[in-house]
């Protein structure tokens, strides 16, 4: 499977990078879920899914303004040092300094929208099923026969429609 880079992602939800000095185009998405990590953030880590685009919504983002200044910096280490692929604030919740000196020791790119939770995670998961759809390239002659399309496939098949139509 070939992913999704990170810049593509940027370019098509028109997402501000705020990890400027993280090179999105060297970071790729295979998977096409999201996941908003308010358990991650609570400690609860069992069954995460480390390969998923993670969203911090407006649950997440007060429940982050809620905690010390030491517990922050402890599951802020916690959740970006598990090697997830990208994390992206919606509705303009701008993440804290902490955060970002976080994420870039980690390397993970931290973007932010200005769309709310729900339709920006719709939209993401919709349109990663289209780009990390399975796909099958064949060879292969369409040929228009009394309005009937026929895929010839067979080489004795293509060979006798390249002699007939000089293909």
């Amino acid at each position: 499977m070939s992913g999704v880079t990170i810049s593509a992602l940027i370019k098509k939800m028109n997402l501000e990078l705020l990890t400027k000095e993280i090179n999105t185009d060297k970071i790729k998405l295979y998977h096409p879920d999201v996941n908003r990590p308010a358990l991650q953030l609570a400690g609860y880590y069992e069954h995460f899914d480390r390969e998923r685009v993670q969203l911090i919504g407006v649950v997440e983002y007060t429940y982050m303004q809620r905690m010390t200044e030491e517990q922050r910096m402890e599951n802020y280490e916690k959740l970006l040092s598990s090697e997830i692929p990208c994390i992206i604030f919606s509705t303009n919740n701008k993440p804290g300094e902490t955060f970002l000196k976080i994420a870039s020791k980690y390397k993970v790119p931290v973007m932010l929208s200005e769309k709310k939770t729900s339709p920006l995670m719709a939209e993401i998961i919709r349109w990663l099923n289209v780009e990390l759809a399975p796909t099958i390239s064949i060879h292969g002659v369409l040929v228009d026969v009394y309005v009937k399309v026929c895929l010839l496939l067979e080489r004795a098949a293509l060979e006798r429609a390249r002699q007939r139509w000089s293909l």
